[in-house]
């Protein structure tokens, strides 16, 4: 396993808990019992035994790309800050180098 600095493993341990937490809120206003049990499921196999499972890595992954590429284009149409877009590209690449150490695949989503 590659060393991972404590900022990034910080970053990305942030990251991947709201990005849980956002996927099992999305899943109680859906209000779909199986998408529930599935995020819920997603969660605990975190919380209790700090691992990611299924494609999980990869969306956590595409979720911090979305979130930068979101941040470019609010700065580059003056709805936010180029700090906001430098930070969002900080944490999706504190996210993609936290998934590598760890040996979580992210292929085919775009580095």
């Amino acid at each position: 396993m590659t060393e991972v600095s404590e900022d990034d493993d910080a970053t990305a341990r942030a990251f991947i808990a709201y990005y849980l937490h956002d996927v099992a809120a999305n899943a109680a206003e859906d209000g779909n019992p199986v998408l529930i049990e599935a995020a819920a499921a997603e969660r605990t196999a975190w919380e209790e035994h700090g691992r990611l499972e299924g494609d999980t890595p990869y969306f956590v992954y595409g979720w911090a790309q979305q979130n930068a590429v979101k941040a470019g284009q609010d700065a580059v149409f003056g709805r936010g800050t180029r700090e906001a877009w430098q930070e969002a590209k900080e944490q999706m690449e504190a996210v993609g180098r936290w998934l590598a150490a760890y040996g979580y695949d992210t292929d085919g989503a775009a580095k």
